[in-house]
């Protein structure tokens, strides 16, 4: 049997806000995009393909965007120092430059909605 891991859910207040940043800034492209429910079902992927993040509308049972801890998605670079320059060029904040941890380099950024991401490089 093999497993893998298709999809990874953020919760977001506004999608749109999120579309943006994830497409215009991260350069994720838009997988699928269709009407779910009063809101809309999209995925988008990243530039290296793999898991994609669904931008799911947020509710009152979903937490909202932890402002003091990254949450659980750790983005990898091959080059961490080049992805943060490039990255902070079009406009992410990162709230920690990249720096050498024990496991690897660590830098931590956040998106438009203030959730906060791991970007790590082994």
């Amino acid at each position: 049997m093999t497993l893998g891991i298709s999809q990874v859910t953020i919760y977001v207040e506004d999608q749109q806000r999120a579309v943006d940043f994830w497409t215009g800034k991260m350069g994720f492209t838009i997988t699928t995009d269709l009407p779910y429910g009063e809101d809309r079902w999209i995925e988008v992927e990243p530039p290296a393909g793999g898991t994609r993040l669904v931008i799911s509308k947020a509710g009152p049972k979903w937490p909202g965007p932890a402002k003091d801890l990254p949450n659980y998605v750790l983005f990898q670079a091959d080059d961490i120092v080049k992805a943060h320059r490039e990255l902070a060029a079009r406009g992410v904040e990162f709230s920690q430059e990249p720096k050498q941890e024990p496991w690897g380099w660590s830098a931590v950024f956040k998106d438009d909605e203030g959730h906060l991401f791991h970007l790590g490089q082994h």
